[in-house]
């Protein structure tokens, strides 16, 4: 059966709103980003990720956004045409959300929408929302192409949170909730760095990302293999305990240093697809992240 699928909906008004403050400095016009629903979007995961659930209200955070040294540095006129390009390229639009529903349940990315925004982290999705950063840094080094390979990854994000509510790290309190965190995290960008694989793959592009690069690399597979499950063993085992400000730190060797649940998750999807097939791998995603850890297990 095919997944069914929905049409691809893109809201730019932040960055069309952000540039347009960027050029005139016209603060009035930070209320009325603060007011778009892109801008709540980027709140509501800016309080997500909070380790203390404390954080600027919509307009400080758009206001701390758009005022930051970084902002002068920006190509407007660049920026235009890639946004332009975004909203008019239909094509690469179906592609998206193609690619990312073919790794989701039928339905999943229905309601689903992509801000285009400008200064807040890479990509986000929070709430079945998702959004793109058209001002990163890493889309200025490479074609246009690895800005539609990002957006894959963060609608498959939106459609997978339908089933998997994002974890608040203010509410993560436990050496188990610790744990949990990991599978889950390890599960969803694992499953959106393997869903753009494909796409990357047949374009060539597979050396322009360095998680697609370590994935390439036998060698580096095994060594953040054993990495992360020595990791995650340990957690599982662990007698439950309150969480300790060290305990943080292994968020750091997971996330930034090695990215590990990004690459053993896409690894770990990858095998789970190539010997149990992608219907059970898909299957993993309404049934959660200790389907998709117990699924693999079964496998080594």
């Amino acid at each position: 059966m095919k997944n069914s699928m929905a049409l691809p909906c893109i809201d730019s008004t932040f960055a069309s709103l952000a540039l347009d403050f960027l050029e005139t400095e016209d603060r009035v016009l930070l209320q009325d980003i603060a007011e778009t629903d892109a801008a709540r979007h980027l709140a509501a995961h800016s309080r997500r990720v909070s380790f203390s659930g404390d954080v600027k209200d919509t307009f400080e955070l758009v206001e701390h956004i758009l005022t930051s040294p970084s902002m002068a540095e920006i190509n407007h006129e660049e920026v235009r045409v890639r946004l332009s390009s975004i909203e008019s390229d239909k094509i690469s639009q179906l592609r998206c959300w193609t690619e990312a529903a073919s790794l989701l349940p039928a339905g999943a990315l229905s309601g689903t929408v992509l801000y285009l925004t400008v200064g807040y982290d890479i990509g986000v999705a929070v709430d079945c929302k998702a959004s793109i950063n058209l001002v990163h840094p890493h889309f200025l080094e490479y074609p246009l192409q690895e800005l539609w390979f990002y957006i894959v990854h963060e609608i498959h994000h939106a459609g997978f949170q339908k089933y998997n509510h994002l974890p608040a790290l203010a509410d993560t309190k436990s050496i188990s909730d610790l744990a949990y965190l990991i599978k889950y995290l390890a599960h969803m960008e694992g499953l959106a760095v393997h869903a753009a694989r494909g796409w990357r793959t047949e374009t060539g592009a597979m050396n322009w990302d360095s998680d697609y690069e370590a994935l390439l690399d036998s060698n580096c597979m095994d060594t953040y293999e054993k990495e992360f499950f020595c990791v995650y063993r340990d957690l599982m085992t662990e007698e439950e305990r309150p969480i300790e400000k060290k305990d943080w730190e292994i968020l750091g060797r997971m996330s930034t240093v090695d990215r590990l649940w990004y690459r053993v998750g896409a690894s770990m999807a990858d095998r789970i697809e190539k010997v149990l097939g992608r219907r059970l791998l898909i299957a993993t995603v309404e049934e959660g992240p200790g389907a998709f850890f117990d699924r693999y297990t079964e496998l080594v």
